[in-house]
């Protein structure tokens, strides 16, 4: 497998090619993963998700990476959300990769299990899923202990829907073990609480990742890019330090996951982890519980001095991760709002690709404005209204900021 991490001694821009494995990208900015809400009710694509695809292809990002895409029925999170858990479903995701592909992009899906945080008018009076029982304090319930023959399932499922997303004429694939979610909540000892060979360490908590990356590879083969989002910590306050796994990322370099994402927070901090800045919780609808509105009151409280905005936030981690010995491509977002932020991120070898989420929401046509020689920094002010309106009320990702 070729990998391209490793850079000469002359500096990277903005707008110099790589390679991962056999995807060329003809720039270094990425379109960062997030939920979209755009599904059918089977998890297929509608023309209302095409068209937002399209238009950040044509706004000149050089690859674009989906929101989360449920490998199994019981492994989604979020009503409206993209789903890969069927063959029946590769038709319309080919039809959607022709259309992007016609536009100029570069697509990869990121593919999930929701574990724990699944909204609670999916479960049916189910329970999540989960490494261990830990009660989940966003949601309010604690999730169902998988067994070793669900942990098995879960296995083919990544599998299953890697086959699938290639079929389906993806440029890659990326397992997605940040967030919080499922693969994430196995990597954290303050979710995985096991004592069996799936926890009890560093390695076991490793090992569910481990085991979906190998049955992974072996459906897509070795030519085909395969990523990963790896959880780095959960930052809370009364928890694992942060970050705390560094080892896991380096762990998937070696088994040969071809480029690397990362993520720190899960669902009961994320407005000041992976998602930072305002929390708007007077958006959330009348399904939302009283307590639940209480207790994130109370997150951005204990968290505002974390919460701001002003530089990207991951940084220094990025840079942690390739003086351990990362050569992969590292993909940095996180907080990436100014031309001259990527320009030092570049320059400095701090990352080898460089994503923003939000901004790109708001002005997809960013990238081809700095290609014109327009240095302007995005006018994204992180007020969240898109995520708490997105990932609480399930309703289509837009940005809600009018400008004055």
């Amino acid at each position: 497998m070729q990998h391209s991490g490793i850079e000469s001694k002359s500096k990277i821009k903005m707008f110099d090619p790589i390679k991962i494995n056999s995807l060329e990208l003809n720039n270094r900015i990425f379109k960062a993963p997030t939920l979209e809400c755009m599904a059918a009710a089977d998890g297929s694509p509608t023309k209302q998700l095409t068209r937002f695809y399209k238009r950040a292809a044509k706004g000149g990002c050089a690859l674009m990476t989906t929101g989360l895409s449920y490998v199994s029925k019981d492994g989604q999170a979020y009503l409206a959300q993209n789903g890969i858990h069927d063959d029946s479903l590769i038709p319309a995701w080919k039809n959607f990769t022709d259309e992007i592909h016609e536009a100029g992009g570069k697509i990869v899906m990121q593919i999930s299990h929701g574990g724990r945080q699944v909204d609670p008018r999916l479960l049916d009076k189910k329970k999540a899923k989960a490494p261990s029982n830990v009660p989940n304090f966003m949601y309010l319930y604690k999730a169902h202990e998988l067994t070793e023959d669900e942990i098995y399932q879960i296995i083919s499922d990544f599998g299953e829907a890697a086959r699938r997303v290639k079929a389906a004429g993806f440029d890659g694939v990326q397992i997605h073990s940040s967030g919080g979610y499922l693969l994430a909540s196995f990597l954290s000892p303050i979710t995985n609480r096991r004592k069996d060979e799936w926890g009890g360490n560093e390695e076991g908590r490793f090992r569910l990742f481990e085991e979906i990356y190998t049955t992974v590879r072996k459906k897509v083969n070795d030519d085909f890019p395969v990523l990963a989002k790896v959880h780095l910590g959960d930052m809370m306050v009364m928890g694992y330090p942060y970050p705390s796994n560094y080892q896991a990322a380096l762990w998937m370099q070696a088994l040969g996951v071809d480029a690397l994402e990362f993520a720190m927070g899960v669902f009961e901090n994320a407005m000041v982890t992976f998602a930072r800045g305002k929390m708007p919780v007077s958006m959330a609808d009348d399904h939302v519980k009283p307590a639940m509105k209480a207790y994130w009151k109370t997150t951005e409280w204990i968290y505002k001095p974390l919460s701001g905005v002003k530089r990207p936030y991951f940084k220094k981690a990025a840079k942690q991760l390739k003086k351990r010995g990362l050569s992969i491509p590292l993909l940095l977002a996180g907080g990436v709002r100014r031309y001259d932020d990527i320009e030092e991120i570049l320059s400095e070898g701090t990352a080898d690709l460089v994503g923003m989420g939000r901004p790109l929401l708001r002005e997809p046509n960013l990238p081809n404005k700095w290609k014109k020689g327009e240095k302007v920094d995005s006018s994204c002010i992180s007020c969240n209204q898109c995520t708490i309106d997105l990932g609480i009320n399930a309703n289509p990702l837009k940005c809600h900021h009018k400008s004055e």
